[in-house]
C-alpha cells in the first residue's frame, strides 16, 4: 500500500545521506548504495531537487528525455522508481516509505540533515546571521562547515537539463557567495594570509567576479603585501578587459585608488 501525500508516517526511515554536491551520491551505514545509469539517476537528482515535494511522471520525462520522450517513456519511470525504491532501502521496511506514488506524482521523502544541499544552506544562513551582529568566529565556524560539504560542481557527472541546469547555477552563485562570506570572517578575525591563500583559488576559478578580487586585495594589503594587491587589480582588470571589454567598477577602483596611498582605513580590524 502506497503511503497518502500529507499523511503523518510512523515508519522511522533508515538513515540515508544524499550528496548532490559534487558528485552525486546516496550512502546509508557507510556503503554506497547503487543509483543505477544515467537516466535513473537524472531522475534521482530530480526528485532530490524537490525533495518532499510531489513530482508529476510528466515532469519527470521531461527532465529526463526533454521534448523527446519515448513511447515508453512511462514505463521506464515506473522502472526507474522501482529500482531506486529498492535501493534506498538498505535496511529492513517497506521503500515505499522512501520514495512512493501519489495522486500528484512520485514523492522522494528526504529527513532533516540527510541532503547535504540543505545542510548547506541551513550553514551558510547561519553563518550570515552570526556575521550580521559581528560574531566573526561563529560565523566563520558555520561557514567552514558549509563550504567543506563541497566536493566538486553541484550534481556532476549528471547529465544537466534546464532545471537541473538552473539548479546547478544557483548553487554555485550560493557557494560564492558563501567564499566571500567567510572571507569576509576571517579578515575580521585578523587571518589575512589564510584567507588571502583561498581567495587566490577562487578567483583563478571566478576571474570576473569582483567581489573577491576585492577580498583579495584587501587580505594581501593587510598581510603587508602591497605590491601583491596592486597586482591583483591589475589582474582584475585583464580579466575584465578581456574577457567583457569593461573597467573594473567602482568599488574595486576606490580599492586600488585606496592602496596606492596606503589609507589608514584600509588597515587591519583588531584580532579579539
Amino acid at each position: 500500500m502506497q503511503p497518502t501525500e500529507g499523511a503523518v508516517r510512523a515508519v522511522e526511515l533508515p538513515r540515508v545521506e544524499f550528496k548532490v554536491l559534487g558528485p552525486m551520491e546516496a550512502v546509508a551505514d557507510g556503503r554506497t548504495l547503487p543509483l543505477g545509469g544515467p537516466r535513473q539517476r537524472t531522475l534521482l537528482a530530480t526528485l532530490l531537487v524537490h525533495a518532499d515535494v510531489p513530482v508529476s511522471a510528466d515532469r519527470l520525462c521531461d527532465a529526463i528525455w526533454g521534448e523527446t520522450p519515448p513511447a515508453s517513456a512511462q514505463a521506464n519511470v515506473r522502472s526507474y522508481v522501482a529500482a531506486l525504491r529498492k535501493a534506498l532501502a538498505p535496511g529492513p521496511g517497506p521503500g515505499e516509505d522512501r520514495l512512493g506514488l501519489g495522486h500528484r506524482g512520485y514523492l522522494l521523502r528526504v529527513e532533516p540533515g540527510e541532503l547535504d544541499l540543505h545542510r548547506f544552506e541551513d550553514l551558510a544562513a547561519d553563518g550570515r546571521r552570526a556575521l550580521a551582529v559581528a560574531d566573526h568566529h561563529r560565523a566563520a565556524c558555520h561557514l567552514r562547515e558549509a563550504l567543506g560539504l563541497w566536493r566538486g560542481a553541484a550534481f556532476d557527472g549528471v547529465a544537466h537539463n534546464e532545471a537541473l541546469h538552473i539548479e546547478a547555477v544557483r548553487l554555485e552563485e550560493a557557494r560564492l557567495t558563501a567564499v566571500e562570506d567567510y572571507a569576509e570572517a576571517r579578515l575580521a578575525l585578523g587571518e589575512h594570509r589564510e584567507a588571502a591563500g583561498m581567495l587566490r583559488e577562487q578567483t583563478a576559478l571566478h576571474p570576473l567576479r569582483e567581489s573577491l578580487w576585492a577580498k583579495l586585495m584587501l587580505a594581501q594589503y593587510r598581510s603587508n603585501r602591497p605590491g601583491d594587491a596592486l597586482r591583483s587589480y591589475a589582474h582584475a582588470r585583464a580579466a575584465l578587459r578581456e574577457e567583457l571589454g569593461l573597467e573594473p567598477g567602482d568599488e574595486l577602483r576606490r580599492l586600488h585608488r585606496a592602496v596606492l596611498v596606503r589609507d589608514p582605513a584600509l588597515g587591519a580590524a583588531p584580532a579579539p
